[in-house]
């Protein structure tokens, strides 16, 4: 394994300015040394101690991403396709940057004030906290943080955040189905929390009603749960049960997709009696049949954007805004129709 006075011979330098060219302390080194030191270490393979890295600059260049969501039953968070997207672009944007990615899916705000703490991290990539969690992790956490899919109550703090317009995708995939009829729509959340992702999109289907001068129903808002048996059942109940709702809205595609299969089995025909629509567009939308009708999100594009805004914090350059929102559009497919019966 080649070392740094292996390095140093080679070059014809002294050990220290290979250690300096290393930890990226070349305010004292010339260009043409930098970039000879550069090459050789790049020919021999030197692989610099992390642990010695961390303690010189007193800190590392692991980036934590915390996936803070609980997973379904019998399942883990990564296994969602929209996770596993965005958790694998996070990966290859960090890396390119040179840096390391150390993943955490936890709902524990205290284990991720401790991994901070115990890493040294040069920064955070957090997915889906809630609002009282975001507010405390900013509080005590000193390395520069991005927050992906989250909001935030107004506390006077500084967030930099990365999100989707979740109001008006909700908002505009209502229009859709009051266009082709619907007038008792479901809307499927995946948590009842407020501020966040689904209670956003539920203001945007909120307001698609009032704006048709419709009354949103008192049972419109319905909470998918997280057991598998408990979901399945309430797919029953809406799927068979006359006059309950002729569309429903989910919040994410998974639902959507798992609602159709089920309800497949059950001889309920979709769209004929009863008409689906998603909120994601993952591949799970795409190969389920019929095909799900869906909001579409670039998942790459939220990924890259979180990593690139992060560089910046962490190298203390200017970002472009604080907060970036991202656009949404629907994907019109083979899960809605007409009200059955109309």
């Amino acid at each position: 394994m080649a070392t740094i006075k292996h390095i140093a011979r080679l070059a014809g330098v002294s050990p220290t300015t290979v250690s300096n060219v290393v930890h990226g302390n070349t305010a004292k080194v010339s260009p043409a040394v930098r970039d000879r030191v550069r090459a050789i270490l790049d020919e021999e393979n030197y692989a610099p101690n992390q642990g010695a890295v961390m303690l010189v600059r007193n800190r590392s260049r692991i980036v934590g991403v915390i996936l803070f969501m609980e997973p379904r039953s019998g399942s883990t968070a990564i296994e969602d396709p929209f996770v596993s997207t965005i958790i694998g672009t996070l990966e290859s944007e960090i890396r390119r940057a040179g840096y390391f990615m150390m993943l955490r899916a936890t709902s524990d705000k205290n284990e991720v004030l401790r991994l901070a703490a115990t890493w040294k991290l040069a920064g955070l990539v957090m997915l889906c906290v809630p609002s009282e969690v975001s507010s405390a992790i900013v509080h005590r956490i000193g390395s520069p943080i991005v927050f992906v899919d989250c909001y935030f109550t107004d506390d006077g703090q500084t967030y930099h955040s990365i999100r989707l317009d979740d109001e008006g995708g909700g908002y505009e995939m209502t229009r859709y189905l009051l266009s082709r009829g619907h007038r008792r729509v479901a809307f499927m959340a995946n948590a009842a929390d407020f501020p966040s992702v689904d209670s956003a999109r539920y203001v945007g289907y909120r307001r698609a009603l009032a704006e048709a001068g419709i009354e949103a129903p008192e049972d419109g808002l319905v909470i998918v749960p997280k057991d598998e048996n408990e979901r399945l059942a309430l797919y029953r109940r809406l799927g068979t049960e006359p006059f309950a709702f002729s569309a429903l809205f989910f919040s994410a595609d998974f639902y959507a997709v798992e609602a159709i299969d089920y309800l497949g089995g059950l001889d309920v025909e979709i769209p004929r009696r009863l008409s689906v629509a998603g909120f994601d567009d993952n591949w799970f939308s795409r190969l389920s049949r019929p095909r799900l009708t869906t909001v579409h999100q670039d998942v790459v594009e939220k990924g890259k954007a979180a990593a690139d805004m992060l560089m910046h914090l962490i190298h203390k350059e200017t970002v472009p805004s604080v907060e970036i929102l991202l656009p949404v559009r629907l994907e019109l497919r083979d899960t809605v129709a007409e009200p059955f019966g109309v």
